[in-house]
């Protein structure tokens, strides 16, 4: 395989389970830069978006021939999304793990990513029930309907801080709940 116009995702795809480093070579460089920006957007880091795109496209060859791929674009955007929130999160933390999270939720485009995002919707409203009744209530407020951590506190009588405080300890659980379920997603998915 020479050419990666002349070849499907789906032929691709066949070829790389088959071993074939050539099939790797033009599906790297069929979506090397299509998945740049899409990283880039979430990390604005040069090098982490290489890193990200890296253990992505590494993944992809060492389990080439396990992985059950239907859609080679989906499947290297969903992984490629996913990366760049673990490297996120293993960065700064839980509370800046929701806002690439939200973002994955609200930017699905292809059935595919909307299944994904649904199931994703009814696990955070699954995890929020666990919560106690203050923390839920200041979680979906957050979450649900979208209000700043100053209009909660307004809304409570609570200090902000105390809102700040009950969404981290929120998010952190939230980080350690969701991040199984979205590898089991993906897995089932693709």
């Amino acid at each position: 395989m020479e050419a990666t116009v002349l070849y499907s995702d789906q032929e691709l795809v066949f070829a790389l389970q088959q071993g074939g480093a050539h099939a790797f070579e033009n599906i790297y460089k069929r979506y090397w830069t299509r998945l740049y920006p899409a990283v880039y957007q979430r990390l604005f880091d040069r090098e982490q978006t290489e890193d990200v795109l890296q253990e992505v496209f590494a993944y992809l060859w060492v389990k080439r021939e396990t992985l059950s791929i239907q859609n080679l674009k989906a499947y290297l955007f969903a992984a490629a999304r996913y990366q760049a929130i673990q490297q996120l999160t293993r960065k700064r933390g839980p509370l800046i793990f929701f806002e690439p999270f939200e973002s994955m939720l609200l930017e699905a485009e292809s059935p595919e990513e909307k299944m994904i995002a649904k199931e994703l919707r009814e696990w955070v409203i699954r995890y929020a029930d666990t919560l106690p009744a203050k923390r839920r209530e200041i979680f979906l407020l957050h979450i649900r309907d979208k209000y700043t951590t100053k209009e909660i506190a307004e809304k409570l009588g609570v200090s902000q801080k105390t809102v700040q405080n009950q969404l981290g300890s929120s998010l952190k659980g939230l980080k350690t709940m969701i991040t199984p379920v979205i590898l089991a997603i993906l897995g089932s998915r693709f």
